[in-house]
């Protein structure tokens, strides 16, 4: 049974990696290569709008609102379904925030948005997964080549 009380929720996660404010910044805006949906739209940069879907399930239209090179990145939900149950999460945001640690590169991902309030543990798996897993798999596996 699906619980249909939002709720607005704050989460981030972080990682750091051996690599330079640049280099990941670079890597982070090619979101067709990491980003875990299909993915349409302009490439990354200030006002660019995009979208990602799983299928016909979900669906989430995006825009970028703040582009800054080798600092941050954020992007707002302006429209979005997961048609299995319906859930919208538009006005959430995602940001990227990029701050040095000696050579490396510490990389900050927040969710700041709707959720279910029965959905808040599967968020941070969500979170923690595309930073940790994906995106850390995704540069590492680019910096060996």
């Amino acid at each position: 049974m699906t619980n249909n009380n939002y709720k607005t929720i704050v989460y981030s996660v972080s990682v750091e990696l051996p690599k330079s404010l640049k280099n990941v910044f670079n890597h982070l805006v090619d979101l067709s290569k990491w980003w875990p949906e299909e993915f349409e739209g302009e490439n990354i940069k200030l006002n660019s709008e995009f979208v990602f879907k799983t299928g016909d399930s979900h669906y989430s239209k995006n825009r970028v609102v703040e582009f800054k090179p080798d600092e941050k990145l954020t992007w707002l939900t302006t429209e979005a379904i997961r048609k299995t149950d319906n859930f919208d999460w538009t006005g959430s945001k995602m940001i990227f925030e990029l701050s040095p640690k000696g050579s490396n590169t510490i990389i900050t991902f927040t969710y700041d948005g709707i959720v279910f309030e029965d959905e808040y543990d599967r968020l941070v798996q969500i979170c923690n997964m595309t930073l940790r897993e994906l995106f850390y798999n995704y540069i590492m596996n680019s910096i060996a080549k």
